[in-house]
């Protein structure tokens, strides 16, 4: 490795994002290859990542769907009770599709562009009585959990869990330092088991490309 110094990391980072790496009696290059480690880790988590969202949030569509309109995103039904927040996120992506591709957006097309955190909202309580207290609704997107975890605050707890590194990666910031160690490791867990309730074939798929376990290992 060639010669580091903390003013290099300083400028190159910031102190701010450098120093939760740093622990006592630290060198330049330990906090470098803590850096290194977590930006390393990050990438190793991406597939499962992956998997999840996009079963997620089709699983999610399909239930909503069900229940409402087969163009929920398009036309929103107003017992869906969606947020301002929501409906404000789903017009703005509506009106860039309009403006990108000149033709009015498809229901598809937005499903694609709503954010993680939209399709985890739908674990909020309030959806209680809107959607999870329909019968089987639970179950058409974890047809293989158990009955003991197929309850929606339970659920909700997991996807936090996934939510919480999700946004750590997006934003750079740390997944792998002292006190969170186990941090990635617990939501690569969580990860592949809800995969795995949602769809035995995605977890099979999956565990063609998925790295993480071998590269948690190694570090």
């Amino acid at each position: 490795m060639n010669s580091v110094d903390f003013n290099i990391l300083n400028s190159t980072f910031s102190k701010a994002r450098i120093y939760p790496y740093f622990e006592e009696n630290d060198t330049a290059e330990h906090v470098l290859k803590k850096y290194h480690t977590n930006l390393i880790l990050s990438e190793a988590l991406i597939p499962s990542l992956h998997y999840f969202e996009i079963c997620f949030r089709n699983r999610i569509d399909h239930v909503i769907k069900k229940y409402y309109t087969h163009d929920w995103l398009i036309n929103v039904p107003s017992k869906l009770l969606l947020s301002v927040e929501d409906m404000n996120k789903i017009n703005k992506i509506s009106s860039k599709i309009r403006k990108k591709n000149k033709r009015e957006p498809s229901h598809d097309d937005v499903v694609a562009q709503m954010s993680f955190g939209f399709w985890c909202s739908f674990f909020h309580r309030k959806y209680d009585p809107l959607i999870w207290h329909r019968k089987d609704a639970l179950k058409i997107i974890f047809p293989n959990i158990s009955r003991v975890q197929r309850k929606r605050n339970v659920i909700e707890s997991r996807i936090f869990i996934i939510k919480e590194i999700r946004n750590r990666i997006a934003h750079y910031e740390p997944i792998w330092i002292k006190n969170h160690r186990n941090l990635a490791l617990e939501a690569h867990r969580v990860c592949c088991e809800l995969i795995h309730e949602m769809s035995h074939e995605a977890a099979n798929m999956l565990t063609m490309i998925d790295k993480f376990n071998d590269v948690y290992q190694k570090i």
